[in-house]
């Protein structure tokens, strides 16, 4: 039945655009590499302009397993997706419980309220879903590669900082919203290009750290070579 599902959601996603062009990997046609060669095509734009610009990695925190079901059932009905398809999720997700076994002991089961199931052929495609609307009004350039984002601007004018700071904040705003949280510890800034001022930047109230570089599916530095 979750097969038969899939490719229903798969279809209505593909002709409404559900994801939108940002949104690369458990995506049909647009794998890692895709993701890969459309953001570096985009940054090698400023590189070639000798513009300073940034990249900002930012990572969510267990993002499959918090998914909170209250929250993408409504996503599901204003994505379009008709009444029976969203009442069949609903009861699939509804009920489910769960308990841990430490040393032959057992806990008492709990009801799951969030994530969505392992193994599932639906969990990838919920999950695309759930973030369809992650990066609605951003400025800079944004890609999604499942639960890994960048963001990438100029900054050697005035507006391509506050652009950038602008988007983080409309991030902080989605993660609080749809109770998600940034793994900080895997949040890095690459700077790029000469007379770079290496700004900071804040995300949940902390200081991004700056890396030499980043994965990006392959190691890229400030010079955008590959290993």
């Amino acid at each position: 039945m979750e097969q038969i599902l899939l490719g229903t959601i798969l279809r209505h996603m593909e002709n409404k655009e559900v994801t939108g062009d940002s949104q690369h990997g458990l995506t049909k046609c647009k794998l890692c590499l895709t993701n890969l060669v459309a953001f570096y095509n985009n940054v090698t734009v400023f590189v070639d302009k000798g513009r300073a610009s940034e990249i900002i990695h930012l990572d969510l925190c267990k993002a499959f397993d918090i998914v909170t079901q209250n929250i993408l059932v409504p996503k599901l009905e204003r994505c379009g997706f008709d009444r029976w398809t969203t009442l069949w999720i609903r009861s699939w997700l509804d009920g489910c419980t769960r308990r841990v076994a430490v040393n032959g002991s057992m806990s008492k089961w709990k009801p799951v309220t969030s994530g969505v199931p392992q193994g599932s052929v639906l969990r990838p495609v919920l999950f695309n879903i759930f973030v369809s609307d992650m990066d609605s009004a951003t400025e800079c350039i944004f890609s999604k590669s499942a639960d890994n984002t960048k963001l990438c601007g100029a900054i050697d004018i005035l507006e391509g900082r506050d652009a950038i700071h602008r988007d983080l904040d409309r991030l902080e705003r989605w993660a609080c919203a749809n109770l998600m949280k940034f793994n900080k510890a895997k949040c890095k800034i690459l700077h790029m290009g000469q007379g770079n001022p290496k700004n900071e930047h804040r995300l949940s109230g902390e200081w991004i750290e700056s890396s030499n570089r980043l994965r990006l599916g392959v190691l890229v530095d400030e010079k955008l070579n590959m290993s």
